[in-house]
């Protein structure tokens, strides 16, 4: 290859996960939360349970997780998300 050649690219091997709404993100530089999204909404992509998803975020940051992935979401006091979560289970199993 020639040192100013561009490479040639024949397919692509990453795109938005669908769950994974379009916008800026607001996490501090160096934070891990927008690659934990995106990891999220792949895998409930690849599985198919968008519509049977439902996300239990405390509050601090992980708060914001519905500005992210779409799909309905509970607020939970700080530490309580395990006990939201069985909740939400118990009330629609």
């Amino acid at each position: 290859m020639k040192p100013d050649a561009k490479p040639q690219f024949t397919k692509a091997v990453f795109e938005r996960p669908r769950s994974l709404v379009d916008v800026k993100t607001h996490f501090c530089p160096g934070c891990h939360h927008g690659t934990i999204h995106r990891i999220v909404a792949e895998c409930i992509d690849r599985y198919g349970v968008r519509e049977n998803t439902v996300g239990v975020a405390c509050v601090g940051c992980s708060v914001f997780l519905y500005d992210y992935i779409d799909v309905d979401v509970v607020e939970a006091p700080h530490g309580r998300a395990p006990a939201v979560a069985t909740g939400v289970k118990r009330a629609q199993p």
